[in-house]
Parts: structure tokens; C-alpha cells; sequence
């Protein structure tokens, strides 16, 4: 019977620390969020890189278009991508402010979207931002990020998804909008940014050229992560800035819901292990390993009351989330959205194990791959 006790009140110790973490990074997200004043309109060349296959592709592009009608646009395709020329193409025509680049298939040791980047940059852009093609900057977002390179060399934003479209597309979207608000902004009240989202972000060509530019990074799987340790080490400043920016991508599968959280887990646990420290193990590793080893301790210990408290505990953390994300994004969660969001926190401890036991390999952009130790590929 001790033993059994010990492990309860291990339990009982893991789901107060949890419990208090999550008040905790509520709070600094609350702190932390101040939305950048609206300046004039920049002029910047926004590049996307851009690969066809989800139904939703051409009408994000279209709507980026006319959200940011002073931002000129320059789409990055692959040669044999023939429904990609054919969306850009149509999109472009009698548009003045869009340029489209076709580029030749990058090689086995290249990252497609980096390869394409790191000749997509002309000596006389002077703001450059990078936009994926499932991401919507709403209007002025440009606007406000250009203000806060007064004080920085690369502003990042607050990615969140549109929950909308299968159930898998949904539980992708309750794992980023149950986390990336409880990530970015609080590390931000700790330290400088250690990485930086690459779903959007503006910098300015003069920096990105001394930080050694997209070339520098081309055979990196991980390229946010490896651009923010570019800039870094050039001594060069990294903004993570309260801009959200909605994502919707669709995901048809189960295959395909586990191999995007696969990718995302292996490339975090890189960051993990090169950038340990205290606030990333408190801020970020324990809230989510403590609903997982406090429900196996439920299971050893045979305390269903444990089990329930935690179950409780994830499911009011996911609902002071969506309280928040509607209070700082405007945006409403239905009950349903509210239970996948409970069901993506307690499957992540699941994928983090996945992630380890692939030890780097993933499949990205249908292609299997490894990353190396390094963050090369390794094919």
C-alpha cells in the first residue's frame, strides 16, 4: 500500500503543478499581449513559396491579395508543380503587384521551400516578409510589424487556426490554438525569442544578408528555428510580436494528422535539446507531460479520483484558453472544437513519444526524410 500512495501523491503533486502552470502562463499571455500601433503602409515584397494540393490554396492567396493591397507579391512555384503555375497564373493576371518565379526542383539535400527562398530575394528589396500559402495576414498586419523594426531585426507573429473543415483538419487546429498563445507570448516575458515562427515573419534585406540570407540555412529541415539561430549569433534582435495571422490547411487523413504532429514534435524536440533551459522545461515541456504521467500514476496507483481531477483540470485549461483566444483574437470555439482540444492535449505526451521513437525521421511533402543531429537532411 506505500508504494501505491507514493505514486498518488506524486499524482496528486503533478496535477497541483499543472494546475498552477496553467494560471501562471494565462497570466503572462495576458501581460504580454500588446497588439504594435498601426504605422503607414510599408513597401515590402511579401514572398511565398507555394506548393498546390490543398483545396484551399487559391483562395488564401486571393484574400492576402486584397487584404494588403500596397504589398507586392512575389509567388515561388516549383516547375513541375502544373496546378500551382496554374492557380498563381490566374491569380497574377492584370495584377501588377504579383510576380511570379518558377524554380527547378531542389535538390535531395535541399529544403524545397529554403531552396526556392534563397533565390527569391533581389538586391533591391529593401522589407522582406515570408508568408506560407494556408496563412491570411488580416489587413495592417504588415503595417504594424514594419513598426517594430525600429526596435528589431525580424518580427514573428501569433499563428492560430480556422477550425473548420473533417475532423482531422479540426484536431490539427485545436493543437495549435490550445498552445501557441500559451508558448510564444510567455518565453517572450523571459528571454528573447530563441526561434521564431515561420509562418509568417518580416525582416528587412540588409539583415538577412548579415546573417548569411536563406543560403546559409538551405540544407536545414527546421528553417525557423535555424533562421532565429542565424540571427542570433549575427547579434541581431528578434521580436515575437502579438500579430495573429489565421492558418487553415486541410487534412484528409489520419496518416496525415499523424504525420504533421510527427514533423512538428521532431523538429520541437531539437529545439528542446539544443536550447534547454528553465523557462522552456517549466513554460513549455511540463505542461505537457504532466496530464500523461499524472494519469498513469492514476492507472498504478488505482486512483479514479486522480484520473478525474486531471481530466477536469485539462478540460477547464482548454476552456480559460478559447475564453482567452476570444477575448485577444475575437474568435469563438464550439463544444466541439472545446473536446478535441481536451483530446489533443492528452494524445501529445502519445505523439512526443512518437517523435522520439522516429529518432528524426518524417515525411514531408510526401517525401521521407531524416533529419540529422544537426538539423541536415538526412536522406
Amino acid at each position: 500500500m506505500r508504494p501505491s500512495r507514493t505514486i498518488a501523491g506524486v499524482g496528486w503533486g503533478l496535477l497541483g503543478g499543472y494546475v498552477a502552470l496553467s494560471v501562471v502562463r494565462h497570466a503572462m499571455v495576458r501581460r504580454a499581449w500588446e497588439p504594435p500601433t498601426r504605422g503607414p503602409e510599408p513597401d515590402v515584397v511579401v514572398l511565398q513559396p507555394i506548393l498546390s494540393g490543398d483545396p484551399l490554396l487559391a483562395e488564401q492567396l486571393a484574400t492576402n491579395l486584397a487584404n494588403h493591397p500596397y504589398a507586392r507579391f512575389r509567388w515561388l512555384v516549383d516547375t513541375g508543380d502544373v496546378e500551382g503555375q496554374r492557380i498563381a497564373a490566374s491569380l497574377a493576371e492584370g495584377c501588377d503587384r504579383v510576380e511570379v518565379r518558377l524554380y527547378e526542383a531542389a535538390p535531395a539535400s535541399a529544403n524545397p521551400k529554403v531552396f526556392k527562398l534563397a533565390r527569391a530575394v533581389d538586391a533591391s528589396d529593401d522589407l522582406v516578409a515570408v508568408l506560407d500559402d494556408d496563412t491570411v495576414l488580416p489587413p495592417g498586419t504588415l503595417a504594424r510589424a514594419s513598426t517594430l523594426l525600429a526596435h528589431a531585426d525580424l518580427v514573428t507573429g501569433i499563428p492560430y487556426y480556422l477550425a473548420e473543415g473533417g475532423p482531422w483538419s479540426r484536431l490539427v487546429a485545436a493543437f495549435v490554438n490550445g498552445n501557441a498563445l500559451l508558448t510564444y507570448l510567455p518565453l517572450s516575458l523571459v528571454a528573447p525569442p530563441v526561434s521564431i515562427n515561420g509562418m509568417f515573419y518580416l525582416t528587412t534585406r540588409v539583415a538577412l544578408e548579415r546573417a548569411g540570407g536563406f543560403g546559409a540555412v538551405e540544407d536545414k529541415v527546421c528553417d525557423d528555428y535555424e533562421l532565429a539561430r542565424l540571427y542570433r549569433r549575427a547579434g541581431l534582435r528578434l521580436a515575437q510580436a502579438s500579430l495573429p495571422h489565421p492558418l487553415r490547411t486541410t487534412v484528409p487523413s489520419a496518416r496525415s494528422y499523424s504525420r504533421i504532429m510527427r514533423r512538428w514534435l521532431v523538429f520541437s524536440l531539437r529545439l528542446l535539446r539544443d536550447e534547454a533551459d528553465p523557462a522552456l522545461a517549466a513554460l513549455v515541456v511540463a505542461p505537457v507531460v504532466a496530464p500523461g504521467a499524472a494519469l498513469a500514476c492514476a492507472v498504478v496507483a488505482r486512483r479514479p479520483a486522480l484520473a478525474a481531477a486531471m481530466l477536469v483540470a485539462v478540460t477547464a485549461k482548454a476552456a480559460s484558453t478559447a475564453r482567452l483566444r476570444q477575448h485577444l483574437l475575437g474568435t469563438r470555439t464550439t463544444p466541439v472544437d472545446l473536446g478535441l482540444e481536451v483530446v489533443s492535449d492528452l494524445l501529445l505526451p502519445v505523439h512526443v513519444l512518437a517523435a522520439v521513437a522516429a529518432r528524426g525521421r518524417i515525411t514531408w511533402r510526401g517525401k521521407p526524410l531524416r533529419v540529422a543531429r544537426d538539423g541536415r537532411i538526412d536522406r
